[in-house]
């Protein structure tokens, strides 16, 4: 870390606290719906795992359901029954109402519900949270910086004068946008706050490799130019665990893939393929190796991750199939690579949406990418149409249909989306253009959103389009459980005096929606494996207070904390083993990160652990 972080963090870690703050936190929606009446058995679990936040919404229209109409018993009790369970509200002051709409035009009658709360609750609550990811779709009618910022001061003034001892939330942006906190800063918002608040989602990625450290000191460095001396807190951040109905119902992605590579090579009757996956490159780290490990249990496919140095590698006798990351966008460096490998008589493989659409190049450690020519694809002979290229054409169809008899044999999810198509619109020489997936709307064709093209021209191989939607993939309960406090590490490990996990209860009961499916407990409130996980890490931690971040190795982390009157390492790596020994006094203990016990070597003053993607934690540590 530079020496210029290092200052912003001691400067930050200094700044006292009005309120007790633990960095162990979760979202919960306790104020509404089934959650409210549910609240003696959500609190009593958040206690029970050492959760200490709790951030709920405290929405205007709840409050004062008519103009100077006040209503608030349900927030009441709410209060009682958090206190009861030893675990702090961040209230989120929240959203417009229909007869002051939007609020942002109507500031004296919201700083008058602002002003209402924070006056009633004053004696317990004294963090606010003003508003939620104001950057997107909830501000409204569209997000706009120098709004914001004006509800913003508006809000702070009022606070402050209600309860001078209170703190003020920058409303926790969607992402890290920061042109648009930049935005805010230039009109005024960054004297009316005390803590900055993110919520940088990086699912389904890998936490190490998803660039939150690097992000969360650019934030950093963004407050130190106008002055620094404030906080920094991340108000939501998780891994949802919802399934996507094409890679994980019934196999249909890689049942598409074995589909073509029967049809691209009749004569084989086992494939070798490539999942091309390159740490930070969109669309790459994040499925890649999921994708790959879903091939690998076809009977007869076998598949391995290729990284881009080794397309040029790639022999089409060797390995059939090569699969390009997920989305729209391609390394446009590496083009030519597979293109040749098409040449040469490969099929290449597209999973998402209108192919090669962004042309991504790394440029300062960044994957960029502008849209692509359409040269990328008349170079493969791909066409496409969508709403916006072709008059008529509606933005999504209503259903879909195997096209026989190359969908015999396979399932289609109950669940799918159709919203772009192919066209046969660039065939050259005796290619051919064999649909597999048809969009209709009712009984009128719309189109095809999966289509083979089987090359016989200047190119000899194939070329699989998927036009769908594989976004949408969140992760595994237990991979979940192993992010988990690997991701709360890094970031406390940043300088960040709170965390707070998005969500802690399921939201619904769809499993291919990521809201249904962002909890640590289930919605009939039985614990999740990250539940557990989170346990662990608070037990460990005590009040999570880090000391010291280790060099142990490259690729290996190990951050020190207090326990109070022990010390805590909490000690892993992204991927792979490697064994690691630190300095420790005293007779520690250990246990991974679902609190299983771990053997440690002990001896002259040290311990040896092996370092791993499963957390160990090393207890009772001497000072």
């Amino acid at each position: 870390m530079t020496s210029h972080v290092l200052r912003i963090l001691t400067a930050v870690l200094t700044i006292p606290a009005v309120a007790d703050v633990v960095p162990f936190g979760v979202c919960a929606h306790l104020g509404g719906g089934g959650e409210f009446e549910d609240r003696e058995q959500e609190l009593q679990l958040m206690q029970d795992a050492g959760i200490r936040w709790a951030r709920a919404d405290f929405t205007w229209g709840v409050f004062e359901p008519q103009n100077d109409r006040w209503s608030f018993d349900r927030y009441d009790q709410l209060l009682v029954s958090a206190k009861a369970h030893n675990v702090n509200l961040l209230p989120i002051l929240c959203y417009n109402v229909d007869w002051a709409y939007p609020a942002h035009e109507h500031l004296d009658d919201w700083c008058d519900y602002v002003r209402h709360v924070v006056e009633r609750y004053k004696a317990d609550i004294k963090y606010w949270e003003v508003w939620n990811e104001p950057n997107i779709g909830f501000w409204k009618p569209e997000p706009n910086p120098e709004q914001y910022a004006a509800l913003l001061i508006a809000s702070y003034e009022t606070i402050k004068q209600t309860d001078p001892e209170a703190q003020v939330v920058y409303g926790g942006t969607a992402g890290i946008p920061f042109e648009y906190i930049r935005k805010t800063f230039e009109h005024g918002a960054f004297e009316a706050f005390d803590v900055m608040a993110v919520h940088p989602y990086r699912y389904p990625q890998v936490p190490e490799k998803a660039r939150i450290v690097e992000d969360l000191q650019a934030t950093w460095a963004l407050m130190e130019e106008y002055g620094g001396g404030k906080e920094l807190w991340i108000t939501e951040f998780g891994w949802p665990t919802h399934t996507n109905p094409l890679l994980d119902e019934g196999g249909f992605a890689t049942g598409l893939i074995l589909r073509a590579a029967e049809l691209r090579f009749p004569q084989r009757t086992h494939f070798d393929m490539g999942v091309l996956d390159e740490e930070g490159l969109p669309g790459g780290s994040a499925l890649g190796s999921r994708i790959c490990g879903a091939l690998d249990q076809l009977e007869n496919a076998s598949a391995r991750l290729v990284g881009l140095e080794g397309l040029d590698a790639l022999d089409p006798t060797t390995t059939q199939v090569l699969v390009m990351p997920t989305g729209e966008h391609y390394p446009a460096d590496y083009f030519d690579e597979m293109v040749r490998f098409v040449r040469e008589g490969g099929l290449l493989v597209h999973m998402g949406g209108v192919p090669l659409y962004y042309a991504q190049r790394l440029k300062d450690g960044a994957w960029e990418g502008p849209h692509a020519p359409e040269a990328a694809r008349e170079a493969l002979h791909v066409g496409w149409k969508a709403w916006w290229t072709e008059e008529g054409l509606p933005q999504e169809a209503s259903r879909t249909e195997l096209v026989g008899p190359h969908g015999d044999g396979l399932s289609l999810p109950p669940k799918i989306s159709s919203t772009r198509w192919l066209t046969d619109t660039k065939l050259r020489g005796s290619d051919r253009f064999i649909p597999l997936l048809a969009g209709y709307n009712g009984d009128e064709f719309i189109g095809y959103p999966v289509a083979l093209y089987l090359h016989d021209s200047e190119l000899k191989g194939g070329f699989l389009g998927m036009v769908l939607s594989f976004a949408g993939s969140g992760v595994t309960d237990e991979i979940q459980a192993l992010y988990l406090p690997r991701a709360y590490l890094l970031t406390v490990g940043e300088g960040l005096q709170n965390v707070y996990w998005y969500e802690f209860r399921d939201g619904g009961d769809d499993a291919t929606y990521n809201e249904h499916r962002f909890g640590i407990i289930r919605n009939d409130l039985s614990p999740k494996p990250a539940y557990r996980a989170y346990a662990t890490l608070t037990r460990a931690l005590g009040e999570g207070r880090l000391l010291e971040k280790r060099e142990v190795g490259e690729g290996n982390y190990c951050y020190l904390f207090d326990a109070g009157e022990t010390l805590t390492a909490a000690i892993w790596r992204a991927e792979g083993e490697a064994e690691v020994t630190i300095d420790a006094k005293g007779t520690p203990t250990a246990c991974d990160y679902l609190g299983e016990p771990v053997e440690l070597v002990v001896g002259a003053g040290k311990i040896a652990v092996t370092a791993r993607p499963e957390v160990t934690y090393v207890m009772g540590i001497g000072k």
